[in-house]
This record gives structure tokens, sequence and C-alpha cells, in this order.
């Protein structure tokens, strides 16, 4: 069988449904990982030749024509390289490191979706002295961390067994023209496609929760956030299975601050034809932190690094999963793996238990951005 038997573990929060995926131990690094790996090493090499251990860094900028906020997941990962290079961050430090991630537009491999990150080193007089730079491509998994690099909005139901390549280039005509749905409150991709996702926001003030309206502007969903706004996602699963759901925020996994780091879940569980809530920055497994809209500077993702992108963007990426390695019939042979901001709001009391399932293909991504 040629589907991926990942198996992983899941944290479930009883009273709500909400479940929690931790990875699988021993998971090899992701392809977008080991790429800026990569580039940080470079760059790591060149500053121990400039004589020095520390820099700064500032803003990783999103593609002008396809706009997202991920800086900030690119700048988690710098962060880390770096450390392992003994190559630590100071505001003052003499260089600086900035970036940028786009779509590559290549004569060469104009079928193929590929993003390419490059950092640059600059000294205080703004002098670029040097660039580095990698692509991010299908392989090793690819496909999704493009997905959720780019905030993309993509529909590959069909595709479940298609080569990494194949789905890599049904991507690509999709981020020409996104497969957007808008019904009701929820998300969609397709008016037949089981998975949805709503927004919920609780206004600066307020003591509840009410749906917010979803735009369609060129193919891209927009929502209405304010600052000091507080939001909550319900994820929708209209299937016979189970499916995991990765939830990132401006490139962020939602579950990126919990600890022990060691056990750290991966993704949320929605039971067959049921809805979760994902209600914010888990924390452990007893609590978490409410998502907030605010200034950025007071968001989760600048307690890693600091961004000024204009955009806010909300990725949920659906898998089907199942219990034991066995897929359904339907996956049999599948392929898988290969200003504002949102802040910590409150601490909230939530229990969990351990479970484990098997992952499924991707199969729908969902992007929604709000101005910040």
């Amino acid at each position: 069988m040629s589907y991926l038997r990942r198996i992983i573990f899941i944290a479930a929060i009883g009273l709500l449904g909400l479940v929690l995926a931790a990875p699988q131990r021993a998971e090899a690094a992701g392809e977008l990982e080991n790429k800026v790996g990569s580039i940080a090493k470079k760059v790591g090499e060149f500053l121990k030749s400039k004589d020095q251990s520390e820099v700064s860094i500032n803003d990783i900028i999103g593609p002008p024509d396809y706009p997202s906020s991920s800086g900030p997941g690119i700048q988690t990962i710098l962060v880390a390289q770096l450390a392992k290079q003994e190559i630590k961050l100071n505001k003052k430090a003499a260089l600086i490191i900035e970036g940028k991630y786009f779509i590559l537009d290549d004569e060469n491999r104009k079928e193929e979706l590929v993003f390419r990150v490059i950092l640059f080193v600059s000294n205080k007089k703004g002098e670029r002295l040097t660039e580095v730079s990698d692509d991010l491509t299908y392989k090793s998994g690819g496909n999704e961390e493009m997905v959720k690099l780019g905030g993309l909005q993509v529909e590959l139901a069909d595709h479940v067994k298609a080569t990494p390549q194949d789905r890599n280039q049904e991507m690509k005509k999709q981020v020409e023209k996104p497969p957007v749905k808008i019904d009701d409150y929820k998300v969609k991709t397709t008016e037949k496609s089981p998975y949805a996702v709503e927004v919920f926001v609780k206004p600066h003030g307020a003591s509840d929760f009410s749906r917010t309206t979803p735009e369609n502007k060129d193919g891209q969903v927009f929502v209405e956030l304010k600052k000091g706004d507080v939001y909550k996602l319900r994820l929708h699963n209209n299937t016979k299975y189970e499916a995991m759901a990765t939830v990132t925020i401006d490139g962020v996994d939602a579950l990126h601050f919990f600890e022990p780091q060691k056990g750290r879940p991966t993704a949320f569980l929605v039971a067959p034809g049921k809805t979760s809530d994902v209600e914010g920055w888990h924390r452990d497994n007893k609590e978490l932190n409410e998502f907030l809209v605010g200034e950025f500077a007071k968001s989760a993702a600048a307690a890693v690094l600091k961004s000024s992108a204009k955009l806010g963007t909300i990725v949920v990426c659906f898998h089907p999963c199942w219990e034991g390695k066995t897929p359904p019939p339907e996956y049999d042979g599948s392929r898988s793996i290969e200003g504002n901001g949102t802040g910590l709001g409150k601490k909230v009391e939530k229990k969990t238990e351990v479970k484990s399932r098997t992952k499924g293909p991707l199969v729908t991504s969902i992007a929604i951005r709000y101005n910040k």
C-alpha cells in the first residue's frame, strides 16, 4: 500500500469535543524547516566570518500578488536554527537579517508551484552584505507547507491518490483561480465540500460571541476583526470519518506554545458529522490563551518575533484520519505528506486525554484573512 502510515497521538477535550493531535515520535523535519535550516546555516557561517555571534531579525515579507503574513512562522524556524549555531538574537546587534518569500515565476518550472525564500544580511547603513535563498517544492511534504506559508485555498478531494507532483500542479492551477464558496457564515472550497470553517468574534468589552460574515474578494476570503476583539474558529466535518485539522495563524501553529514541547500536539480532531471549536493558543493539556486581535507587539506570533505585516492570515488544513493502520477504501493507495495580530488573551482551563490515529492525505485547506 502506498498511503502514508503516519501514527499520531490525539489529546481530546471531552466537554467541547475539541481534540489535539500530538506529533509522531522521531518525525523527520518538514520541508520548510529543512530549507530554512539550510539557509540559516549559510547565514550563520557568514556571521561568524564577520566575527559576529549576535544578530537582529527584521520582517520576512510575503508575496504582494497573493498576500499572506507567514513571516513570523519562518522566523520561529530561523531563530531555532540560528541557536543551534550559537547565534543569539540582539536588537542592538551590528547586523540585521530580513527577507521575503514568494511564488516563483520561472519558465523552466511553469507547471510547478514553488515558493522561494530569500534572506538578506545587512548592516545598519542599509547595505546588503550577503543574500541566501532556497526553494520550497512539492517534495518531502512541501505541498502542505506551501499551503500554510502562502495562505492558499485548495481542494484536493479528487486527487488523494495522485502523486505529490500531480497534486502540486493541481495546486498551482487553483492558486490562479482559488476555489471559494461562502455558505451563509461558513467558508468552504466548493458547494459539495464537507469541510468548512466559521469565525466567531467577541468584540472588545462584549460577553458573547457572534458569527462573522465572510467576504469573497477575488478568490480570497476576508472577515472583519478589530483591535481588542477575541475570536474563535468552528471547524465543520460533514463526512463519515474523523478529520484532523491543523490551524496556523500568521504562519505560527496554534499549538506552538504548548508545553512541554516534547509532547506538543500538532492538530485538532473533529468527529464525523460534527463540529469542534478552536478557541485559542493551547499552552498545555489544561489551559489555553484566547485568540486576541490587537497590536502585533502583544500577539502570540510576536512572542517569537515581531512583524509589521498589515494582514492577518488564518489557515486550516483538513485531513481524514482513522484508528489503526488500515485506511478506508476511499483512501487506500492515497498519498499524503509529503497593526493587528492574533495575540494571547486570557487563560481558559481545558482538560485533555490522549488517543491515537493514522493521518490521511490533505484534502482541503481554507484560508481566511483579516486586515490589521
